[in-house]
């Protein structure tokens, strides 16, 4: 009884995330594969540029892409420095909030916090 009751608790909180998106009051340019610029960090902001963007060399970067649908594809650097996908949902909690649940998790993976967002530009807290 107990699996059974995980397993609807689980369709339950996907069927809420997915039925929600992320589209909430998120910015209009979020909805596209970001990668991480990390020269460009700070003490407290992980710097994001478009996909398209000329960034410099690097053995690998992190990446995500989020959806309007509420689909989230996290782009992890892999043992041959290629990107590995993980795929999940997002929520959107107000305007600048976004929860993350990577495939097969209840509870949320992590949380990006939006500093600003703009076409060619995306700021979240460390």
């Amino acid at each position: 009884m107990k699996i059974v009751n995980s397993l609807l608790l689980s369709s339950v909180v996907i069927f809420n995330i997915t039925s929600t998106g992320c589209t909430n009051e998120l910015p209009k340019e979020i909805f596209k594969h970001w990668i991480h610029s990390h020269e460009e960090d700070t003490a407290d902001v992980k710097v994001f540029r478009p996909s398209n963007y000329k960034f410099p060399p690097a053995r690998g970067r992190f990446g995500f892409e989020i959806k309007e649908n509420g689909e989230f594809i996290q782009y992890r650097i892999g043992p041959t420095d290629r990107p590995e996908k993980a795929s999940g949902l997002c929520k959107a909690e107000g305007k600048d909030k976004i929860l993350v649940y990577l495939e097969g998790k209840e509870t949320p993976s992590y949380t990006i916090n939006i500093v600003s967002c703009a076409e060619e530009l995306l700021k979240i807290k460390k």
